[in-house]
């Protein structure tokens, strides 16, 4: 895709050389922000509210030992393959468009899976909803690029956060609500806030189809014409392959603590139930604070590649807590927690280091397709390691020698001055 090396010259720039104040954050965009609130934290009910309620769905659908490995597997699948979709949906349709198109799946998917008698229709109507929340994955960093170019670190941290607490919450609620009303009203609750997004979307296209061609960028001035950025040319860029290595180590990381933290704990360690537990909530929780900092920090910094380094190195310095011993399990896990700032820190660089919206989504969907699916083969790789050894510690020393591959990834990905684009002008 070749595109002009002038960065597009948004309200924030034309404010500074003229004087003038920022427009309030508001102005002209009330329901693109209300509709990004809505998609950030719509993005993950479909993953976090199934899992405590997985026995319950099993045992009304009568799905076996290798099916509900299958679910557990739909998650990172459906997401590194949406990944790969989402540039040439965005491309095809607009962004806004790809943003309605992933609520109304992941409304349509988490609203009717529960309700089904059959395991297969219930797979694949959560493919439904995976495959639109991996497309809402993508399209946020873009819209935040083309509708808030003056308050990007804002938007791109309330985006991250919101994607967290979407993932939290879900799970918290879970057996409350399945307690009071059932399994199947508990699975299909956290669809209704995907349904209620589609209006604040619906809107804002409605918006778009009814304002002058000149005036459809509302937010920003009018980008530079762009042209494809297909796999092939992605490939060959520093920037969009050390931002999808960074990604698929987090993610290998990520889910792969989420899948064997408390074992590793209980069997190396040898610790007890409650305080895996605890060690293990204090894990997940730290997700919610670096989803906070990481993205302000990032957008603050002149250049943000020691950044990355240290979150490359904050997992692996728990594991290697965690293998000697040192210190008690929930400090070790708090150290790995700190990592979670990974995620955050890429959605934050796919805007910092590209020039216009479709840049933006031709990195997200790059990374995203092949992070995700990295995420898939991490709690494999564990279990082989595992299965072949006999000992978690085994597992622990792969994954923390993924600090090598990381910290590579996010020097080339945070190195400053270098944009998606520039390469391909």
């Amino acid at each position: 895709m070749a595109t002009t090396t002038t960065p597009p010259a948004g309200p924030e720039a034309k404010q500074a050389a003229e004087g003038a104040p920022r427009p309030g954050l508001w102005q002209g965009r009330a329901a693109i922000l209300i509709g990004v609130v809505l998609l950030g934290i719509g993005l993950r009910h479909a993953v976090t509210g199934l899992s405590p309620l997985l026995g319950d769905v099993r045992a009304a659908l009568g799905i076996d030992t290798a099916g509900a490995t299958f679910i557990g597997m739909l998650p990172t699948l459906c997401f590194g393959a949406a990944g790969f979709l989402a540039p040439m949906v965005v491309r095809k349709i607009g962004a806004e468009s790809t943003a309605l198109l992933a609520v109304v799946l992941a409304a349509a998917g988490t609203l009717a899976r529960p309700y089904v008698g059959s395991a297969s229709v219930f797979m694949v109507l959560s493919v439904v909803a995976l495959v639109g929340m991996g497309l809402g994955n993508v399209v946020g960093a873009p819209l935040v690029k083309k509708y808030f170019p003056d308050r990007q670190a804002v938007m791109v941290t309330t985006f991250a956060l919101l994607m967290q607490a979407g993932a939290t919450l879900p799970a918290m609620t879970a057996i409350p609500v399945a307690n009071a009303f059932g399994w199947q009203a508990s699975l299909a609750s956290w669809g209704l806030l995907s349904l209620v997004a589609v209006v604040p979307w619906a809107m804002q296209l409605l918006a778009l189809r009814r304002a002058p061609p000149a005036a459809a960028p509302a937010a920003g001035a009018a980008a530079p014409a762009v042209h494809k950025l297909g796999l092939a040319q992605l490939a060959t860029s520093p920037v969009a392959v050390g931002t999808a290595l960074f990604y698929a180590m987090a993610s290998l990381n990520i889910y792969a603590m989420l899948a064997w933290l408390p074992t590793m704990l209980q069997q190396h360690l040898g610790v007890d139930r409650n305080a895996a537990g605890v060690a293990f909530s204090v894990y997940t929780f730290m997700t919610l604070p670096m989803a906070f900092v990481t993205p302000l920090i990032a957008n603050k910094l002149k250049n943000p590649m020691p950044l990355a380094v240290l979150l490359a190195a904050a997992g692996p310095l728990g594991y290697l807590l965690m293998i000697f011993g040192v210190g008690p399990a929930w400090f070790m896990t708090l150290v790995a927690g700190l990592a979670g700032g990974a995620f955050p820190m890429a959605i934050a660089m796919f805007n910092l280091r590209t020039r216009t919206p479709a840049g933006s989504a031709a990195i997200g969907g790059f990374a995203m397709g092949i992070g995700y699916l990295a995420g898939t083969l991490g709690p494999l790789l564990g279990g082989w390691r595992y299965a072949v050894t006999g000992s978690w510690a085994a597992a622990l020393w792969v994954y923390a020698a993924s600090v090598v591959p990381m910290a590579i990834g996010g020097l080339m990905m945070a190195k400053p001055g270098r944009y998606l684009e520039d390469k391909f002008a």
